[in-house]
Parts: C-alpha cells; sequence; structure tokens
C-alpha cells in the first residue's frame, strides 16, 4: 500500500508539472518579439587625429587625443532623459530597446543620469557615459584620469560598409539630439546601428588626460564606454579599446593599438592604415561634428 500511495504522489506531481508547462506554453505569444539589442563600442583613438601633447601657458602638460563612441549591434541605442520640473536640476534616464517585429520599443530603466552644459555647449549630457584612464606599462599602477565626465552623443561618424542608411539622431532632428534648452523638462539622444559619435580634441573642453610632472616612460591609455554597465547591450564585455604609447617630454609616439570596434561589414584583410581615412565606398567617412554640436 504504502509503494502504490508513493507512485499516486508521483504521478499526481507530474501530472501538475505537464499542466503548469501547457499554461505556460499557452500564455507564450506565437512570433514573440525579440530584442534588437545595441552594441557599444570604441574605435580607435587615433583614427583621424594623431594623439599629441599640449603644454599650456601655465605650464601644464596635456596628453590630446580624440574619443568615438559606436553601434555595432543589432538595433539603436536610444536614451530619453527626464524630470518632473525645471526645479530638479538633473534627468533621470530610461533606455528604449527596439524589436524584431517592429512594435513599440520597451523602456527600461537605469541608474544613469543627465545634467545639462557643463562644458561650454547648450544641451543635456550623460554623466560619466566614458571613462579614461592612463596606466604605466612597468607595473600596472594607473597614474591618471581623463578629466572629461559629460557626453552627448549622436549620429555624426559613418560605421557601416556597403549602408545607405542615413543618420537619424542629429541636432537638426525632431526633437533635436540632446535638447537645446536649460529649460528642457525631456530630452533624447542615440546612435543609429552602424553610426557613431565624435569627441574631437581639437575643440572640445577637456578631451585630455592632465599629465603634468609625468615622468617619460610607456603606458597605456584606456577608454571604457559605459563603464558601470548601466545600458541593455548584446555584449558588455567588448566597450573599451587601449593604445600603448610612448611618453618623453612634449612626444608621445605609438607602441601598438588594443582591440578597437570595427565598422559593420569591415574586412580585416584591410590595413589600419586606411583605417578611418576615406568615404563610404570603403572606409568610415570623416566626422561630421563642428564646434559648437558639442
Amino acid at each position: 500500500m504504502r509503494r502504490k500511495a508513493h507512485f499516486n504522489k508521483m504521478g499526481a506531481a507530474m501530472a501538475a508539472a505537464m499542466a503548469a508547462a501547457f499554461v505556460t506554453l499557452l500564455a507564450a505569444p506565437v512570433g514573440a518579439a525579440n530584442d534588437l539589442k545595441p552594441d557599444l563600442r570604441m574605435a580607435p583613438f587615433d583614427i583621424y587625429t594623431p594623439l599629441y601633447i599640449e603644454r599650456t601657458p601655465d605650464g601644464r602638460r596635456l596628453l590630446h587625443f580624440d574619443s568615438i563612441i559606436v553601434n555595432v549591434g543589432a538595433g539603436a541605442f536610444e536614451v530619453h532623459g527626464s524630470r518632473p520640473s525645471t526645479n530638479t536640476p538633473e534627468m533621470t534616464v530610461t533606455q528604449s530597446v527596439f524589436n524584431d517585429a517592429g512594435t513599440a520599443p520597451r523602456s527600461r530603466s537605469t541608474a544613469a543620469r543627465m545634467y545639462y552644459s557643463g562644458d561650454g555647449h547648450d544641451h543635456w549630457h550623460v554623466r560619466n557615459l566614458q571613462r579614461y584612464t592612463l596606466t604605466r606599462l612597468a607595473d600596472g599602477k594607473k597614474v591618471r584620469t581623463g578629466d572629461k565626465h559629460g557626453f552627448c552623443f549622436w549620429d555624426n561618424v559613418w560605421f557601416w560598409l556597403g549602408s545607405s542608411q542615413g543618420a537619424f539622431y542629429t541636432d537638426s532632428s525632431s526633437p533635436r539630439a540632446c535638447g537645446q534648452f536649460a529649460t528642457d523638462e525631456a530630452v533624447v539622444m542615440g546612435l543609429s546601428r552602424g553610426w557613431g559619435d565624435i569627441y574631437p580634441t581639437s575643440w572640445v573642453p577637456d578631451q585630455y588626460i592632465d599629465i603634468t610632472g609625468l615622468a617619460p616612460g610607456n603606458y597605456r591609455l584606456m577608454g571604457v564606454v559605459d563603464p558601470s554597465d548601466w545600458f541593455l547591450e548584446k555584449n558588455n564585455t567588448n566597450n573599451f579599446t587601449w593604445i600603448d604609447v610612448s611618453i618623453r617630454g612634449n612626444t608621445v609616439s605609438v607602441i601598438r593599438h588594443g582591440p578597437a570596434a570595427q565598422p559593420i561589414g569591415w574586412s580585416t584583410a584591410l590595413s589600419m592604415s586606411a583605417y578611418g581615412r576615406g568615404s563610404q565606398s570603403g572606409t568610415p567617412a570623416s566626422p561630421r561634428k563642428t564646434a559648437g554640436d558639442e
């Protein structure tokens, strides 16, 4: 009798489990939409402008470099900032995640924050979207960090070979990417698939690392996008690039390049010397940001 009761209990449990699985199967929509996740990466620091050292009138030494974040994922990287009123100085940030069914994107909360201006330009920035560090190669010690902390981003560097997809997030789109006014209560910014955003060191404030007093030697300059993993991506482990350099006085020379983003459709047979110096027929287009856009 005990054995019979035991099997009766097992049968009841299996029946309940099968019923639950059947209900779950019925509840799942046929052809459910799949997320089209972005994939944020960083292009090489010297893709357009060689690194250089500036000596300022007050005696400081500044290591200058461009910074380019790109989206090589399946979907757009779009974020929205909002606040209840102008009495709240910062905006909370949500991410829109698109899908392959073409239906409305889902919104997900993030810990990111937006603030207005901060670098001499009139628009909103995501705080600490990127991080720059300089590490001594001899012992792996971090010796300097970047000065820039706010970032606005939109489509201005083409990064998709063979595609004619135009820019969607721009300074002339509606709504205008990154907003415009301190009174804005809602802002959108983003990167379409196959597009990037450049911070040119030639005129963007704080696009450098202060190396005043740094001893001559070999160092690694590293950049990371979304270092806090706030945003949903296809891959959160490839968000960085680095370049090893030799610094001697006011001279900086490249030792080697680390991993970096490649344009969608890029052939590994193409040489690094051609990277970033052409047009849509072969290599990424020249950046289209102008002074004041950042």
